[in-house]
């Protein structure tokens, strides 16, 4: 096999600081976008809970490790996650 010289161009996301993940999961309707765009995979779908539309939604897997890139919250074709840095006390 080849080697390549190739390196990303940018790093990958760190956390700086602490970022809260909120989901409304009656306007989610579980398309997976943001699970799938996730860098770090804070988000999955909740296959064992249907919100009242009767839709499998999304939920935080692993809050603490978000990184407030907001990739999900852009994505996401329902406004239904919304990230907001955490206050440090």
């Amino acid at each position: 096999m080849l080697k390549s010289s190739r390196k990303p161009i940018l790093a990958p996301p760190q956390a700086e600081k602490e970022y809260s993940v909120r989901i409304y999961p009656d306007q989610c309707d579980g398309c997976e976008l943001c699970v799938e765009f996730c860098p770090v995979d804070v988000l999955e779908i909740d296959l064992e809970s249907y919100n009242s539309r009767m839709l499998h939604y999304a939920k935080t897997a692993k809050p603490d490790d978000c990184v407030g890139c907001k990739q999900c919250e852009r994505l996401c074709p329902t406004a239904s996650i919304f990230i907001s840095e955490k206050e440090v006390s």
